[in-house]
Order: structure tokens, then sequence, then C-alpha cells
């Protein structure tokens, strides 16, 4: 069972992990493993947003019926001596504890599966007959023994940022002459095919191009 799949063309509701604001809208694409670690969504006002992981707490997808998984194996005596990744792989199929430690949240569910991204860790939980997907978790327990879930504090890719893609695009082609489309596979903003703007940054072979985006986004609020 892989979550991309479960989510790719479905209805989710977005909860951020700040604010605990939702949104709600249609997955267009969806990405558990790449450097752009994150969902671009459709919402009610026909406007595409992109949301990384990280910026998330929870999603919810909709239209979604929890499968019943069989566990394959179990955890061994001493079930601290095995890393976290190893213990859900044992665990998938039980019920088992996830927390957060700030805002100071607990969550009891059947674990159905799991992933580890670049950025992100994300869990499918059965809770009370609904699937949700808990992002980044604290901690986990299990009969007892608590794991603390690894941060990836250090990598060669540059963590992507929560963006309206439409209300982005618009900007641009308002501000800058040349050809401006949003090209919703990668994600990213097309300007005539010399610069791109992802959720990570700009790029372009055109450093004052290149610098002159940067600036303006920035006077718009985008930093990444």
């Amino acid at each position: 069972m892989k979550l991309k799949h479960i989510l790719k063309d479905n209805y989710a509701e977005f909860t951020l992990n700040k604010s605990f604001n939702t949104y709600k809208g249609k997955i267009i694409k969806c990405d558990f493993n790449g450097p752009l670690e994150g969902a671009v969504m459709l919402n009610k006002k026909n406007y595409y947003y992109f949301y990384p992981l990280k910026a998330l707490h929870i999603i919810k997808p909709g239209q979604y019926t929890p499968v019943n998984i069989l566990p394959k194996t179990s955890l061994p005596t001493n079930p601290k001596d095995i890393a976290p990744k190893e213990a859900l792989s044992r665990i998938i199929g039980r019920t088992l504890k996830v927390g957060y430690y700030s805002p100071k949240t607990e969550y009891l569910g059947r674990l159905l599966c799991f992933n580890r991204g670049i950025f992100s860790w994300s869990l499918m939980m059965e809770i009370h007959g609904e699937c949700i997907i808990l992002l980044n978790p604290d901690y986990i327990s299990y009969y007892g023994t608590t794991w603390k879930m690894p941060k990836n504090k250090f990598t060669k890719y540059k963590p992507p940022v929560l963006l309206n893609l439409t209300k982005t695009k618009n900007n641009l082609k308002k501000n800058f002459l040349e050809e401006v489309t949003l090209e919703l596979d990668y994600p990213r903003i097309n300007i005539d095919n010399t610069a791109y703007v992802y959720p990570y940054g700009v790029v372009s072979n055109e450093c004052s191009l290149k610098n002159q985006l940067i600036r303006h986004l920035r006077e718009q609020g985008l930093k990444f």
C-alpha cells in the first residue's frame, strides 16, 4: 500500500501543523519520497496550492476504506534495541500510539502503512474507522515501549515551502513580459523556458533573471 496511490486524484483535508487551520481540495499530484516532498491540491476557488509535508500535521483522505492488514512479524524480546523504522514495519496491522510534543497530542489507532521521505515521516492510521495520515510525529509507543522518531536534519536538498502556485503564476505573468505557464507535473512555474520557480527556489542559467525573480518573490512575501 503506497500513500501516493491512495491520495492521487482523491479529495483530501489538510491540517497545518502550526495554525491547525484545515483546507479541503482535490489532490492533483503527491510525492512522499522525492525532493519535492508534498502534495499539489486544487481548492474550491480553483487555486492550485503546493503543501510540503513539513508544513502539515494531518492529511485526511476522502472516500478511502481501511483495509484489513495481518501483521507479518512480531517484535523481538527487547524491542528498544531495534530502530524506529524496523519497529514500525513489525507493528503494521497492530494498534499503537503516535505522539507529538508541541502541541502535546496523542493518537491511538491501527497502523496501516508508513513512509520515511527525505524530510518527513508519514504514518497512515485507522482511528475510529477513519483513515488519517499523521505527519512528522515525535514518538511512537507500543505496549510500554517508546521510540523517538529520528529527524532528517542534514540533506543536500532544500526543503520546499508552502506555495500558492496559481497566485504566484498570475503575479509573475502580470509583472514580467515573458510567457509564464504552470506545469503541475513537477510542480513548477515556467518563465519562457529560461527560468523555473519551484517550491524550493528559483532555477535558471540566466543569473540576472534569476536574481530579479528572487527579489520580486521576496517582495511578495515568498522566502525560500
